[in-house]
């Protein structure tokens, strides 16, 4: 089986180890946000706006010695001043598969994606033919005015979609304290997620499905009835799996975050061959061993 991860997190000097764990899990390809930690938000530097701007110089190595295994999602920041810009560059990139942006990070940036802040910003991604992964979680409610304005657009869900886990605190300078931590998990709000199946241009990441639905004994059988409600609504063909390796906040190994799925017997190899790699080089027209 061809087996694509279309998430996962590493930084410098870990190409080689990361490989080598491929291997061994026989995974083919993976798409890659690089990301060194919540700690500096990196690597990346500090525009005179105060606006951060992330960099990948491990990732874009990587995919350009083993394009046959690497590629990556180019994050980019909406206050970024040259984030038009930006998005143009990684659309000329071949090994750039789409952009990913995390309107729900803070308070600021969710209220900005719900006045329509983003409509220049997926015009362009539009133009340059970029899909957009979005880091929505909680908020998928505010996505349908989006999906209507820009249906050349392929927009991917990340992280099913569901408030975070229980205690994960993330970033957020309207706050005193400076850190929201989710309560979690709030599995009714997958109604929500599921709604968005009416549009065609949106598919879901199915990962972090063990802290967003409180599912944490591995195997966590108890998750395939929420895939299969997610099957039923998008079809098989509209969502893919990631691991989140080396971002997963609940403790489990990549081997885990990959054989509670590729083992289950409620989900057919049909399906299994979708979410595992034919989803993912689908919607980001990624064929295999280029």
């Amino acid at each position: 089986m061809d087996i694509v991860d279309s998430q996962i997190h590493f930084g410098p000097g870990g190409t080689g180890a990361v490989l080598a764990q491929m291997d061994a899990l026989g995974i083919q390809a993976c798409l890659v946000d690089e990301f060194w930690g919540l700690e500096t938000w990196g690597p990346g530097y500090t525009l005179p706006n105060g606006t951060f701007r992330p960099t990948r110089p491990t990732v874009e190595l990587a995919a350009a010695l083993h394009p046959d295994r690497f590629a990556y999602v180019a994050r980019v920041e909406r206050l970024d001043p040259e984030v038009l810009g930006l998005i143009r560059i990684a659309g000329d990139d071949p090994n750039a598969r789409a952009i990913r942006m995390i309107p729900a990070v803070t308070a600021t940036e969710t209220d900005a994606f719900a006045a329509g802040g983003y409509d220049d910003i997926f015009a362009v991604a539009d133009d340059a033919g970029m899909p957009v992964f979005l880091f929505i979680a909680g908020h998928v409610e505010l996505m349908p005015r989006y999906l209507k304005a820009f249906r050349g657009v392929t927009f991917i869900v990340d992280h099913c979609g569901m408030p975070m886990e229980a205690g994960i605190g993330m970033p957020d300078a309207d706050r005193p304290d400076g850190a929201a931590a989710h309560p979690g998990p709030q599995v009714a709000y997958f109604d929500q997620v599921l709604k968005l199946a009416e549009h065609p241009n949106v598919l879901l990441k199915w990962s972090h499905a063990q802290g967003m639905f409180g599912e944490l004994d591995y195997p966590s059988p108890g998750l395939i009835p929420h895939l299969r409600r997610a099957i039923d609504a998008f079809g098989v063909d509209r969502i893919m799996w990631a691991s989140d390796h080396g971002g997963n906040q609940t403790g489990e190994t990549w081997t885990q975050l990959l054989h509670y799925l590729l083992d289950s017997d409620g989900v057919t190899q049909e399906e299994k061959a979708w979410l595992f790699g034919r989803t993912v080089r689908t919607a980001l027209d990624w064929a295999r061993d280029t």
